[in-house]
């Protein structure tokens, strides 16, 4: 079953999107995830719909998202869902009654996985923006087992954990990684289900929770959360490697934890040359300033759960940005009606805007630091 048009056309131009609203977007593991066969991705859930589309388009494989019903409210929410391989799931407080719709959402995840397609889960069942996995709930498990069980086990359903490890939610121009862990294949637990099924669900979710901490910093949220999360990327020398910084800050903060050190929040001084470069900027960054100014305004209007502001400063780069140059670039060429300085003016558009973004992020983290501090 091949996706829609939309969808493979967003699984091309998404990624260009990433490589400009990241600084680095590195995926690690890619190989680990099977070409053929059924497939449920299980992420860890920490930024709203950035986290599927990031799983989406770091594989060959193309995802059909369960999502929460109530984004299905309209006729139009819904045709453009269908379109983006999109699955309504129904929870305890959208009412008993639409609990029952559920039937019909497990039956078509079904017939997808039979049809050797591939499901994108959040065992989680939520988001939330701290460097932690929360615990897990046994939804996937029991989807896979009833699968394999009316299939007597034969159709070789695979689970690949995947980690996505942002190091900072809220700004653009920052990293994120993907990891792939190791497939967990359901065969290996016929004989513990066959005999005791609640015990082969728990095996299995015990399983899957350690799988998918290994691909992530994991920090325990409590009352010491901010001096750890800090800690970890205050720390000297951390690697520029994506993977290799992943696998060192675990390192750093197992043993902090296990030592039951807690380290002092230290302060960050926005940079002197903030200040002295802010005229430079402002004449820079120019161009960029109406398509900001609406994508500020659309979050403000917006967005109750800040979870989705980096979903909606996404969603502008890749919609309303391309948009607003054009109309730019049409208006220069009326103003000046030369073709030599409006292809000068295209051309500077995207690094005047990039460089921007790293000046003006990069003077807010200290504004920002401490973002993912419970609340």
């Amino acid at each position: 079953m091949k996706p829609g048009l939309l969808y493979r056309f967003l699984k091309v131009y998404v990624p260009l999107g990433f490589r400009i609203y990241y600084r680095r977007f590195q995926i690690h593991n890619q190989d680990k995830v099977p070409l053929k066969g059924p497939v449920i991705f299980a992420i860890n859930h920490q930024n709203a719909f950035m986290d599927a589309l990031i799983v989406a388009v770091s594989s060959a494989r193309n995802p059909w998202f369960i999502t929460r019903a109530s984004v299905f409210g309209s006729a139009t929410a819904r045709w453009w869902l269908q379109k983006l391989q999109m699955l309504p799931i129904y929870r305890f407080r959208d009412g008993h009654a639409n609990m029952k719709k559920n039937d019909e959402a497990m039956e078509r995840t079904r017939q997808l996985l039979l049809q050797n397609q591939t499901i994108l889960i959040f065992p989680e069942g939520n988001h939330d923006r701290h460097w932690s996995l929360r615990p897990l709930q046994k939804g996937i498990a029991r989807m896979s087992f009833d699968l394999e069980q009316t299939s007597s086990f034969t159709t070789g359903l695979q689970i690949v954990p995947v980690g996505i490890q942002y190091e900072n939610h809220l700004l653009s121009r920052s990293e994120v990684l993907i990891t792939f862990g190791n497939p967990i294949t359901l065969t290996a637990y016929r004989e513990l289900y066959e005999n005791q099924p609640a015990h082969a669900v728990n095996a299995l979710m015990a399983d899957l929770k350690t799988a998918m901490q290994k691909l992530i910093v994991d920090i325990p949220v409590d009352e010491n959360y901010t001096a750890y999360h800090n800690a970890v990327q205050q720390r000297q020398g951390r690697a520029k490697e994506l993977f290799q910084r992943l696998t060192s800050d675990k390192e750093f903060i197992s043993g902090l934890l296990e030592s039951k050190q807690l380290p002092a929040i230290k302060s960050r001084r926005q940079p002197g040359w903030c200040s002295w470069l802010k005229p430079l900027f402002l004449l820079v960054f120019l161009p960029h300033f109406p398509a900001l100014f609406l994508i500020q305004l659309l979050i403000k209007k917006v967005v109750k759960d800040d979870h989705w502001t980096s979903s909606i400063k996404f969603a502008g780069l890749i919609i309303l940005f391309p948009l607003l140059y054009l109309i730019e670039i049409v208006l220069f060429w009326v103003l000046t009606q030369n073709l030599t300085a409006t292809s000068l003016f295209v051309l500077a558009l995207i690094p005047t805007g990039i460089a921007g973004l790293n000046y003006r992020d990069c003077c807010r983290k200290s504004a920002v630091f401490n973002e993912t501090q419970p609340h």
